[in-house]
């Protein structure tokens, strides 16, 4: 804001405290009160100060969001996503572990599907296992149902899985 700028808005915010006294004093005379002119010009100054101080704060703010921020992902190349990275190396480390499966994997799909019925149920498998076990199709109520030791599964079963998630 340039000086010019801040003189207009100082002359035009004085010009409105005058109208606005003018007003009110003719307002009285017309209801047949005789107000004080000096302490009427007081208040309307001290109530135009602090409205105005009030305006040029939340000017210098800027405008509010209309809500909550959204919380963005920020686009990345293919591979360079930490959890996405992180998601194949468990799937990849389960089809190639010469040892038994643990239960990693099983853990990972479960939260996914906690997830989904929270997001599109309102209900949750570990909160309330009997309420959300008709919103599931077989296989992941399967899944469910495991206990150690956890199967070993294919590539196949793991993509049935995922795909069940995403039909919730």
């Amino acid at each position: 804001m340039t000086r010019g700028d801040r003189a207009r808005r100082v002359v035009l915010r004085a010009g409105a405290a005058l109208v606005v006294w003018v007003a009110v004093l003719l307002c009285a005379d017309w209801f047949g009160t005789r107000p004080e002119a000096g302490l009427l010009a007081l208040c309307v100054v001290a109530l135009g100060v602090t409205g105005w101080l009030f305006l040029d704060v939340f000017d210098a703010l800027g405008d509010p969001a209309p809500g909550p921020p959204a919380a963005v992902e920020p686009l990345r190349p293919r591979g360079a996503d930490g959890r996405h990275a992180a998601l194949t190396r468990l799937v990849a480390g389960h089809l190639d572990a010469r040892t038994t499966a643990g239960d990693a994997l099983q853990r990972l799909l479960m939260t996914l599907v906690d997830q989904r019925l929270v997001a599109r149920h309102g209900l949750s498998w570990r909160a309330d296992p009997g309420r959300a076990a008709p919103l599931l199709p077989p296989e992941l109520l399967a899944l469910a149902q495991q206990s150690a030791p956890y199967p070993r599964m294919s590539a196949r079963q793991i993509d049935v899985l995922l795909s069940r998630i995403e039909a919730l």
